[in-house]
């Protein structure tokens, strides 16, 4: 990867678990994939704000390792003849990054 001090944030805010999953700017390498299920233990906490704020933190821990400076966040609720409202975890997530 030529330039890794901007990356793509994909946070796909669904009402059972919350994905969030950093590209590069084409979006085609995966640098980091985070769900929020993978921080809790009980499967009924995995749509929790809670836990997409730990996967958020992860996700953000990675990404200062990797020495990357900037994110452009693309924020996704489930559609089609769904809500296309995000789910819980969505704004807390968003709100764990900016941090």
């Amino acid at each position: 990867m030529a330039s890794k001090s901007l990356v793509v944030v994909h946070i796909f805010a669904s009402f059972n678990d919350p994905l969030i999953h950093v590209t590069d700017l084409s979006g085609r390498e995966t640098i980091v994939r985070i769900t929020s299920g993978m921080k809790v233990q009980a499967d009924r906490d995995g749509s929790a704000p809670y836990a997409a704020i730990l996967a958020a933190h992860d996700v953000a821990q990675r990404c200062k390792e990797l020495g990357i400076t900037a994110m452009h966040v693309k924020l996704r609720a489930t559609c089609g003849n769904k809500t296309k409202t995000p789910g819980p975890g969505a704004h807390s997530a968003l709100r764990a990054l900016v941090r």
